[in-house]
């Protein structure tokens, strides 16, 4: 059986700048070139040499021969006073230097046929090194039946022939600096037509950050500018999507806190009534028991003591469905009464904090109780799951509503539970109220419950 990998367990792809790749790439492509260029430059002068120094040696060695037959008698044959203004048509054609001696190996005349041009040190260096000292071409010249007259030696114009490569060097840098200029001259329009990207960048990034009216104007490259429509035409039906959940998540929150309130007055009023009416029959029943039948005494403290528990079970339902000062006092007046009951209930084990900046009692009912309803399940959440020392509560008020919850407790960082009803009914509420919400682990230990909520948002929240 073969097995394929798939293309999913693929890594992600390595980010490329179209801009910088496109310099880059011409410009080593350029680079190469150039440098493809010099090489084969320098190796066709080492190939013309090596290959040609033979041919021309004879072909001199003949000429100069034939030079010294002509010039002297045939008994006094010599090299002294040859002429070799002959061979300079040729040494300037294939750059070469001639060296010749006497029967006793004593210079003569030495000349190289053409005047040298400017070429770098380095290039002098490398043509030495690729000709090589080895390339000479050594005969005997003017030769008398069974005598020897002069000794002829043809070497390289090392000299001429860096300066020929040089100037064919020179002409390569130049088309080299030409298609760098070109380059140049490419990267302006690309980076002008990718300049959008920038755009497009950070429209995404205000999206992340839950502004969903970004939009990307029209571009110039068509590419782009598809993508600049089909961008704007997300953002729309995204918008209105997330404005159709923003209001169904509103109408949920505000019928389950009807329902809660409905609930707590059906409570205080039926089941209320009948604790009281429990409770006063018992303290009958216990006057009755005093005077006359003691037996049934202690049932009628039984009954007492179970109603008793029963009204403050009671009263603690009816404060978590619906806050007895909060519709009356505010949102402030009723966050103080909810950190004053925790730390009566911690008895020291904890300490709960509240910190108010700006005006937070001015807001309407439905925005009160979802911030109140956040701080309590924040509070149970941190008392529950981190047995913390301190827990603070901080809400700051002004262009927008910032609430934090902090924390010192102890969390399993190694296996992070996932998100409970508590924190995704708390998400719930600041996304219903146009917000944003986050949950994440301090620094210096502990939780951060975090949701900043625009007041113009909430505010037109239905009640």
């Amino acid at each position: 059986m073969l097995y394929h990998k798939s293309s999913a367990t693929a890594g992600p792809l390595p980010a490329m700048d179209l801009k910088r790749s496109l310099l880059v790439r011409i410009t080593l492509f350029a680079g190469v070139i150039s440098l493809a260029a010099v090489a084969a430059i320098l190796e066709q002068s080492r190939t013309r040499v090596r290959s040609h120094i033979e041919r021309t040696g004879s072909t001199i060695q003949q000429l100069i021969t034939d030079e010294v037959a002509r010039s002297t008698d045939a008994f006094h044959r010599t090299v002294e006073d040859i002429d070799l203004s002959n061979l300079a048509a040729i040494g300037e054609l294939i750059h070469f230097c001639v060296e010749i001696e006497d029967l006793y190996r004593r210079p003569v005349t030495a000349r190289c046929f053409e005047e040298p041009g400017y070429a770098p040190a380095v290039l002098h260096w490398a043509m030495n090194r690729l000709i090589g000292s080895d390339v000479i071409y050594n005969s005997r010249v003017g030769i008398y039946p069974g005598v020897k007259v002069g000794h002829l030696a043809v070497r390289p114009d090392i000299a001429s022939e860096a300066a020929d490569a040089w100037r064919q060097i020179r002409m390569v840098l130049g088309i080299t600096l030409g298609i760098l200029f070109l380059n140049v001259l490419v990267y302006w329009p690309v980076r002008r037509a990718l300049r959008p990207t920038d755009r497009i960048l950070a429209a995404l990034g205000r999206m992340e950050a839950g502004d969903l009216t970004a939009r990307l104007p029209d571009c110039e490259l068509i590419e782009l500018q598809r993508i600049s429509s089909v961008f704007n035409h997300l953002a729309d039906r995204l918008q209105k999507t997330m404005g159709e959940q923003q209001k169904l998540s509103e109408r949920l929150l505000t019928v389950r806190e009807e329902e809660r309130r409905h609930l707590a007055r059906e409570l205080h009023d039926e089941f209320g009534q009948c604790l009281a009416s429990i409770n006063a029959e018992a303290a009958y029943a216990n006057e009755l028991a005093l005077d006359g039948v003691p037996e049934l005494l202690p049932s009628a403290q039984a009954i007492a003591r179970t109603t008793a528990q029963m009204m403050e079970s009671l009263q603690q339902i009816l404060h978590r469905l619906r806050p007895v000062g909060l519709d009356a006092f505010g949102l402030v007046a009723g966050l103080e009464d909810l950190v004053r009951g925790w730390n009566q209930r911690s008895r020291g084990r904890c300490r709960y904090r509240l910190e108010v900046e700006g005006l937070c009692d001015r807001f309407p009912d439905n925005l009160n109780i979802n911030l109140y309803r956040i701080v309590q399940e924040s509070l149970t959440n941190a008392t529950r799951h981190g047995d913390p020392a301190e827990v603070v509560v901080r809400i700051s008020c002004g262009e927008s509503i910032e609430l934090t919850i902090d924390d010192d407790g102890r969390r399993d960082t190694a296996h992070p539970a996932e998100p409970g009803h508590g924190v995704l009914g708390m998400h719930e509420r600041v996304q219903a109220l146009g917000g944003i919400f986050s949950l994440s682990s301090r620094d210096s230990g502990g939780t951060r419950v975090k949701a900043n909520i625009p007041l113009a948002a909430a505010a037109g929240a239905s009640p």
